[in-house]
């Protein structure tokens, strides 16, 4: 095995660790930093996703019963396109990731953090207080 490969090596199992570290935080810290730093905070956000044309996305998440299998993709270059830079990098510190994989990150795990912070397909009551940072 080359240096190259070693470097491959090593950037795969930090990447693997930190959405491990992520996965292992839950739902809650998801939506926690979501109110921190985003204006409006989680509801804001998926306001956003749907104007930008993913609402059936967010309706699959927020679905009553609805499996993982079920749950709808949004690209990760969608969410980036959401994301003011600044609201990026604050989330990608308070979440302990990289600010590029923010958007990444977000994509992989938002559809199962709304799940879990929905009840009978309506989003629970969520926390706002974001700095508004724009």
């Amino acid at each position: 095995m080359g240096l190259l490969d070693g470097a491959k090596n090593l950037i795969g199992d930090v990447v693997a660790a930190m959405d491990r570290a992520l996965e292992d935080t839950g739902s809650g810290k998801l939506a926690l930093a979501l109110a921190k730093f985003y204006p409006g905070g989680l509801v804001a956000f998926l306001d956003r996703l749907r104007e930008t044309g993913h609402g059936g996305a967010v309706d699959s998440w927020l679905s009553a019963g609805a499996q993982a299998e079920d749950r709808q993709a949004v690209p990760a270059s969608a969410i980036a396109a959401c994301l003011p830079e600044a609201v990026a990098g604050r989330l990608a510190y308070d979440l302990g990731i990289p600010e590029g994989r923010v958007a990444t990150a977000l994509s992989e795990f938002l559809p199962a953090a709304v799940a879990a912070e929905s009840e009978n397909g309506v989003l629970k009551p969520q926390p706002n207080f974001s700095t508004q940072i724009r």
